[in-house]
């Protein structure tokens, strides 16, 4: 069967980290669709560990109103690696300084609106960093032990799902 195709596009809406986009196409059998999506920069997360807790932030969610227990995760910027995202931004978050990483894998979390790609990686922390938080970010540091993380995942007390899935990536290697 044929694939869709593009007729045009245009620019809908804009913000400092998304832009909004409508795309008129043409539809393997003739007829006429527009297409939203929502373009957004790709990111990477890191699971923390340092000696037997991993390094984890609860993090204010202003959409729900609520603080989620997360992994350490940002936006890659122009030019910079995935890899050193997690570097930065374990960081500025938690203040730990990353010593070893392992890809644990790489997924489009929401293909049906744009082309983002999720970077998720493991790593050993160690204390000796410098935080610097975005003034946007209300966050606190939090170390778990690891059986208890991997407890709340079994129990579905974890809500927040590039750190759930990391968690099952990471299950089979820790």
């Amino acid at each position: 069967m044929p694939r869709w195709k593009k007729r045009g596009s245009r620019e809908v809406a804009r913000s400092s980290i998304f832009t909004i986009k409508e795309d008129d196409l043409v539809m393997p059998d003739g007829t006429d669709r527009i297409y939203t999506t929502i373009d957004f920069p790709d990111f990477a997360c890191i699971l923390p560990i340092h000696e037997d807790e991993f390094v984890l932030i609860r993090n204010y969610r202003y959409p729900i109103d609520e603080y989620v227990l997360e992994i350490p995760a940002g936006l890659v910027d122009e030019g910079e690696t995935p890899e050193e995202t997690v570097r930065r931004e374990l960081e500025e978050e938690t203040g730990y300084l990353l010593r070893d990483m392992q890809r644990l894998c790489t997924y489009q979390p929401i293909a049906s609106l744009n082309t983002q790609t999720a970077y998720l990686f493991m790593g050993h922390a160690e204390e000796g960093g410098r935080k610097q938080r975005d003034p946007l970010e209300d966050m606190e540091v939090t170390l778990l032990p690891i059986k208890e993380v991997y407890r709340m995942l079994d129990e579905g007390e974890l809500s927040h799902p590039h750190t759930m899935l990391a968690l099952f990536y990471a299950r089979s290697l820790i």
